[in-house]
């Protein structure tokens, strides 16, 4: 009877190792799944997906693009000669393609610190040491109050400011 008990005892026993290391694994998932889970660092909508689900990635990579529909804005490239008349918080008035009867307004909030030619993938080249002199642009960026009409990236719209 007594060699019942001890092998009950050692079954027992090994049922609560077994117990024990199926606990630590369904930890240890957790912690993996918890490590592959990618969440986004502000509210928004995912508007394109550049991976599969279960697809490898590594480091660095474009998973998807999103945008946040609260904060819209407007990056315009304005002519060197014209930006010294702009300055942060001038009201610019702004005519949306999609909205041409409708009004929207916005504000300047950063002025670029450098021509965008000068972020071109192929800048020109001047072999012939010829030079001919081209008016560069500044990219500003201006925030435009968000209505009930969702303004999208993308739209095409045009700026007015006024430089007194």
């Amino acid at each position: 009877m007594q060699s019942w008990l001890a092998v009950l005892a050692k079954e027992l026993r090994s049922i609560s190792y077994d117990k024990e290391r199926n606990v630590a694994q369904i930890s240890r998932q957790l912690v993996v799944i918890e490590n592959l889970r990618i969440t986004a660092s502000a509210t928004g909508i995912v508007d394109q997906v550049f991976v599969d689900e279960g697809e490898y990635v590594v480091p660095g990579q474009r998973l998807a693009l999103m945008h946040n529909p609260a904060k819209v804005w407007v990056d315009a490239n304005i002519k060197e000669t014209e930006v010294r008349h702009l300055n942060k918080g001038d009201t610019v008035a702004i005519a949306v393609d999609a909205y041409p009867d409708r009004d929207f307004h916005g504000e300047i909030t950063r002025i670029g610190d450098t021509a965008t030619s000068q972020f071109s993938l192929l800048p020109s080249t001047n072999p012939s040491g010829n030079f001919t002199k081209v008016t560069q642009r500044i990219q500003i960026e201006i925030s435009i109050e968000q209505g009930k009409e969702w303004l999208r990236p993308g739209m095409m719209v045009e700026v007015a400011i006024d430089i007194d």
